[in-house]
């Protein structure tokens, strides 16, 4: 019926006794032209019986929103109303078409539900006040504002969110308020303040007579949640009086004995320096500057890396000598080599030239600073500083952790002369085994194919770090030995991050890999964790027949019933986390199916497939858009035994593609 466009067919199989054939012929109907029969009809499925019909009434209310029926408005108004006190649960299908049909009726029926919402259970509130915040229904302010006082202390997060997605300025005196009073709870204060953030920016501040908007933040800027901080930063940041205090705070903050202020309230000052220097710029900033080359030696490291990325943003070249100055501070000092290495080429080049490799070479000098150094030389991609590297690595009398360093900047600058010196090394039984390590790391990251020998050997090592840091090298060697190598290490009885290393340095090999990754296919289920996952994933990213075949087997295999039920997201759909590595295969399949060849789609629709791969099988399908292919689909949903909205969808696309009308 639905395929022949039979509108009157559809309307006398909404009364049909096969339950399944009504209700699919009444979601079939929110696709037809809006006629009296039609909406008739519908309203007619609505009033059967005293209890619902499953599945009926609810696909009944969603037909007509989708139909935009405004004369159903106060039907479903009156069905929202009573969900709250029945077991109808309709609640959702029912807000969901009023927001489809939208208007000011339906407007002014959500805001006269805010009377009830204090006495109203569960999901139902949450369900009208997401209305009112999709609407963006200025008229529910006054009303919600009303409400907020009966929900305090308990309830109100709910409504402040809603306030805040409505975005009406009128609100941001409540929402102020409830973010600087201390009897707000954690959660509350931070609604309150993401709310604020939502309003528009153009019309801050909003009107508040006493105190000012200003004052009224201070509180909420050094909360205790870091999130509520670093929001409440951001809204004083759009005013000149605001930043004036958030400069207080950095002042507070290097002063002994000073305001008292969380650390990550201090972060949160630096960070948004960072992010927007020019909005804090000033025709004079050498105490601006002062003060945050000050703060890199405050107490807390979260103090001292965001001061850190304040200083450079503001000061630029500027910075160079302070950043420098604290390199070899343990909590920070990857971040602040960054940094100086991120510093413009001219300024770099007189501190390589100087005070950077002076610092590197001096024999009492700090460890820790000459590791920071020999990072900032390898980032800064300095290939002029690698005679300095490879001297310092060479000498056993330089301690460990700067040969170490010293070996990962040579490795950064993918030094091909520092190889032979490196495999050396990595093969050196007597040599600490930290430095093997960073040697091992750094052959791999210079890629020369002479020192693959070396990596194989270093594979086998007995010293973990070692053996992880080889597995890892591997993948820069693109030949069939170390895939197969590589191989030896993704079985059950390995280590979980040896075989994630393993795998993912069997798809960075590419062409030469892919035997082995066919042969570990066969036995992905057994792998732990999510190593199964990542081989499915390393496997198609390889093209061809073959690869199709393969993931065709994993995702027709029969079920495992050890399946988990705690989900996560893969792309756009559900995947649990234990998933069985067929439903990986399947969602990897989908983006191989073609015109020429439509078998990785249709197989997944299969009666005993992953139900998770059918509907992106589909609409993979539409998207082909070959009569072959709609066959395809057109055969799987009138099969199914459980119609859902995109079945629906489905035939729809279908339907349009053939010019097929429900309707005059």
């Amino acid at each position: 019926m639905r395929m022949e466009g039979d509108v009157a067919g559809l309307c006398r199989a909404t009364w049909s006794e096969n339950h399944d054939a009504a209700v699919y012929a009444t979601a079939m109907l929110g696709s037809a032209v809006r006629t009296p029969e039609v909406v008739r009809t519908l309203h007619l499925c609505l009033t059967r019986g005293d209890e619902p019909l499953p599945g009926l009434h609810w696909h009944a209310l969603a037909s007509l929103g989708r139909l935009r029926v405004e004369r159903a408005v106060p039907l479903l108004l009156r069905t929202l109303a009573e969900a709250d006190h029945n077991r109808r649960q309709l609640d959702e299908v029912a807000c969901e078409a009023l927001l489809a049909i939208g208007g000011p009726e339906v407007v002014r029926g959500l805001v006269d539900l805010c009377e009830q919402l204090p006495s109203g259970r569960g999901y139902w509130t949450v369900r009208v006040l997401d209305a009112l915040a999709a609407l963006r229904a200025s008229e529910a302010v006054t009303p919600l504002l009303a409400t907020l006082w009966g929900y305090l202390p308990d309830l109100a997060v709910r409504v402040v969110r809603t306030l805040g997605a409505i975005g009406d300025p009128r609100a941001a005196s409540a929402l102020l308020v409830l973010a600087h009073s201390p009897a707000s709870d954690t959660h509350l204060r931070r609604a309150a303040v993401e709310a604020l953030h939502a309003l528009p920016a153009a019309g801050w501040p909003p009107p508040h007579r006493h105190p000012s908007v200003e004052r009224l933040l201070h509180a909420p800027q050094r909360d205790p949640d870091p999130d509520t901080a670093r929001l409440a930063t951001a809204l004083l940041a759009r005013t000149e009086d605001g930043r004036a205090h958030l400069w207080d705070v950095l002042r507070g903050a290097a002063e002994q004995g000073g305001p008292d202020c969380p650390p990550h309230a201090v972060a949160a000052v630096c960070a948004h320096i960072a992010a927007e220097p020019g909005l804090f710029a000033v025709s004079d900033p050498g105490e601006h500057h002062a003060l945050l080359a000050h703060l890199l030696r405050a107490a807390a490291p979260a103090v001292r890396r965001a001061a850190a990325g304040a200083l450079a943003a503001s000061a630029g070249a500027g910075a160079a000598g302070a950043l420098v100055a604290v390199l070899g501070d343990a909590h920070i000092d990857d971040t602040v080599a960054d940094l100086v290495a991120a510093l413009p080429e001219p300024v770099l080049s007189e501190l390589v030239l100087s005070e950077l490799v002076d610092l590197f070479t001096r024999p009492g000098g700090s460890v820790a600073r000459r590791q920071g150094v020999a990072r900032v030389l390898g980032l800064a991609g300095r290939t002029d500083a690698a005679p300095v590297l490879l001297s310092a690595l060479a000498d056993d009398t330089t301690p460990v952790g700067v040969r170490a360093s010293a070996a990962d900047a040579l490795g950064a600058l993918r030094h091909a002369a520092a190889a032979p010196l490196l495999a050396a090394l990595a093969t050196d039984e007597e040599q600490p085994g930290t430095l093997r390590a960073h040697a091992v790391r750094a052959l791999g990251s210079i890629g020369v194919p002479d020192t693959l020998p070396v990596v194989l050997a270093c594979v086998r090592s007995p010293h973990e770090a070692v053996r992880g840091r080889a597995v890892v090298a591997l993948g820069a060697f693109p030949v069939p030995e170390a895939a197969r190598v590589l191989g030896e290490f993704v079985t059950p009885g390995a280590g979980p991050g040896l075989a994630r290393a393993a795998v993912r340095a069997l798809r960075e090999i590419g062409g030469p890999a892919l035997p082995v990754l066919v042969r570990l296919a066969a036995g992905a289920d057994g792998l732990p964790e999510d190593v199964g996952h990542r081989l499915v994933g390393a496997l198609a990213a390889h093209p061809g027949a073959e690869v199709t075949g393969v993931l065709l087997g994993l995702a027709t295999a029969p079920p495992d019933r050890r399946d988990g039920a705690t989900y996560a997201t893969c792309g756009e759909r559900r995947l649990s986390r234990s998933a069985p590595v067929r439903e990986v295969a399947s969602l990897a399949l989908v983006e191989r199916g073609s015109a020429r060849n439509l078998t990785p789609l249709t197989a997944l629709l299969g009666p005993d497939t992953w139900f998770g791969a059918h509907e992106p099988a589909v609409q993979a399908l539409l998207r082909i858009g070959t009569e072959e292919a709609y066959e395809h689909v057109l055969a799987f949903c009138s099969r199914t035994k459980h119609f859902y909205t995109w079945h629906v969808g489905a035939l729809d696309a279908v339907a349009a593609a053939r010019g097929v009308r429900l309707g005059p």
